[in-house]
């Protein structure tokens, strides 16, 4: 079933919503994010898998929604719509905007020094959340052992083809090492976000740190998981660690396996790529993993 963000505003339209203006926020593998009225962030699963991960998302953002420092997506709809084979997610806008790489990078020592500590605050709750708030919804490990095989076995089966035999030996060879360390973690399972980057980081006019979202690979894990997407390189990588160190001092436990998650994170984007036939995206991620 072919879906665009089109025939989702004209499904909403149906059944009742009233939107005046759109625009469209993203479009990706997995879903489309619409911006209805300048208040309302509507967004549409475009799979099955990406159905369930949404269903699971919502469980975990009402879950947490009131305990954390900073907004949230809120998603008060969550319902299925006339025409759409998935259900619709909705929640209001979060105020603010999300930094680029160089805005990022410039970040003066004070405003990290803030940053640092919203964010250990964020992790001390968001990993502390207990489990039980989450009810009879299906909410398992997504870092263990199983993922990893996962991935590997679709390295090998799509990103493959997609590169040169030199490319694949080095990065097979690489990526083996990395899961045999992977593999041997041991770890107690929290409520972690997946995504934890710059990139769903919503700051205000004053580059305070005002929401956090993208809870689609939210889940229990790994805490490590979210330390090595705060220090990857699309912001101001390691030195988050001094900043988010007083408000989180557990971080300096979950270093050693954060950096060598974060070391997969290249070959992730290439698998990405080729999931959705982008080649300008494996490339960087295979130069990108094979260069680091």
């Amino acid at each position: 079933m072919n879906v665009s963000a089109e025939s989702i505003v004209e499904a909403l339209l149906s059944i009742g919503y009233q939107i005046e203006q759109w625009s469209l926020l993203g479009s990706g593998h997995n879903s489309i994010a619409i911006l209805a009225n300048d208040e309302w962030v509507f967004r549409y699963p475009l799979h099955r898998v990406a159905a369930d991960s949404m269903e699971l998302e919502v469980a975990v953002l009402r879950a947490v929604h009131g305990r954390l420092a900073v907004f949230t997506p809120d998603p008060e709809i969550f319902v299925e719509v006339t025409g759409l084979e998935w259900r619709v997610m909705a929640y209001p806008f979060i105020t603010g905007q999300i930094l680029g790489v160089d805005q990022a990078s410039e970040l003066s020592g004070a405003t990290l020094s803030r940053l640092g500590k919203d964010l250990g605050r964020f992790l001390t709750t968001l990993h502390s959340t207990p489990v039980s708030l989450f009810g009879s919804s299906k909410i398992r490990d997504n870092d263990g052992n199983q993922r990893w095989v996962s991935f590997t076995e679709d390295v090998r089966s799509i990103l493959k083809p997609r590169i040169t035999s030199s490319d694949w030996n080095r990065s097979n060879r690489k990526l083996s090492k990395s899961v045999e360390k992977i593999i041997r973690f041991q770890y107690h399972s929290v409520l972690r976000h997946g995504d934890f980057g710059f990139g769903n980081f919503v700051f205000d006019d004053r580059s305070r740190l005002a929401g956090v979202i993208d809870f689609g690979t939210a889940g229990l894990g790994d805490p490590a998981v979210d330390i090595a997407a705060v220090i990857a390189t699309n912001g101001p990588g390691d030195s988050m660690i001094d900043h988010i160190r007083p408000a989180y001092p557990l971080i300096d436990d979950l270093l050693q396996r954060a950096c060598i998650y974060r070391d997969t994170f290249p070959l992730q984007h290439a698998l990405l790529g080729a999931k959705s036939d982008d080649e300008l995206a494996i490339k960087e991620g295979i130069d990108s993993y094979l260069n680091d």
